[in-house]
């Protein structure tokens, strides 16, 4: 009899034993150092009012923390489409950190009951203010300012979040791409603009080779002119020299045939001129000349 007892005993410390540490241990909960949270009462359905920190903490039975992130936490958009004020999607990478505030972390709660629900309405938001932001801005200075468009990302989205009792930082848009046949057309614009600018470049030089030829034409063009007005000018000296010479060898045979007939030269008929003149053509040929003369024409005559 006395052994049951010892046995029944055992079992009942046991049994206390474990109740102890199981009640123990459900009253034993611990925030890491990155972690921050608020006591909530599963049995009850009680929050509690006070933010904790880092350590072990002790409560009621069945307790537990609800917890948030301590440190700033990265949100990141990948291949965010969204349209610009031209109407053309733009194709986003953006990248944030964010953090609930310790202070306002019962309220948190109270209206999105955790983590997961806070993360995804501050996720809407974010991206609703990244829409918003890219309405504002066209197609040209998405490029031509992007410090400006993060800028004006950041400053939207701080906004939402302060509502949301979420502090944010450190934004980067990692990427900004825009339509293929826009940047086609981008890339032909700026190599037609790199075309008129090296043409520009060019100008000057080519204006000057231009001049150049126009006055090498113009001083060839002169020189053969001065040449040819110096040749003429020698043809017709020698021309008026030549006619000159031959007018003056005309006019002194003149003078001697005029002898030759008048009655106080020679005195000469007609017919022993005519003779005279083929006695002289005889005389000056360099080849024998052979002629028929009808009698009773003479050789020589008084």
């Amino acid at each position: 009899m006395s052994s049951c007892k010892c046995v029944v005993i055992t079992v009942i410390v046991l049994v206390v034993i474990i109740t102890v540490i199981a009640v123990v241990a459900t009253s034993l909960k611990k925030l890491d150092s990155d972690e921050i949270g608020i006591k909530y009462d599963t049995i009850r359905k009680i929050l509690g009012n006070t933010t904790e920190r880092e350590g072990l903490y002790t409560g009621l039975p069945g307790f537990k923390f609800i917890i948030f992130p301590s440190v700033y936490t990265s949100l990141t958009f990948n291949h965010l489409e969204s349209l610009n004020k031209d109407g053309v999607q733009i194709v986003l990478d953006i990248t944030y950190q964010y953090k609930v505030r310790s202070d306002k972390l019962r309220e948190v709660i109270l209206e999105f009951r955790d983590k997961d629900g806070y993360t995804k309405i501050l996720k809407y938001e974010g991206e609703s203010a990244i829409h918003e932001t890219c309405s504002h801005f066209n197609t040209s200075q998405f490029q031509a300012e992007r410090a400006n468009f993060q800028k004006k990302v950041k400053e939207n989205i701080m906004v939402r979040y302060k509502k949301l009792n979420a502090e944010m930082t450190d934004l980067q848009v990692n990427n900004i791409a825009r339509p293929t046949e826009y940047e086609s057309a981008i890339r032909s614009k700026e190599r037609a603009r790199e075309d008129i600018r090296v043409a520009n470049n060019e100008r000057p030089r080519l204006l000057t080779e231009a001049d150049t030829q126009i006055r090498e034409a113009e001083t060839q063009a002169k020189i053969i002119i001065d040449k040819a007005d110096s040749a003429a000018r020698i043809l017709a000296n020698r021309a008026l020299t030549e006619s000159q010479a031959i007018i003056a060898q005309y006019e002194k045979e003149a003078e001697a045939y005029k002898k030759i007939v008048e009655a106080s030269g020679l005195g000469f008929t007609i017919d022993g001129f005519i003779s005279y003149l083929g006695v002289r053509v005889i005389a000056k040929a360099t080849n024998p000349v052979y002629i028929g003369l009808d009698s009773p024409a003479k050789t020589v005559y008084p």
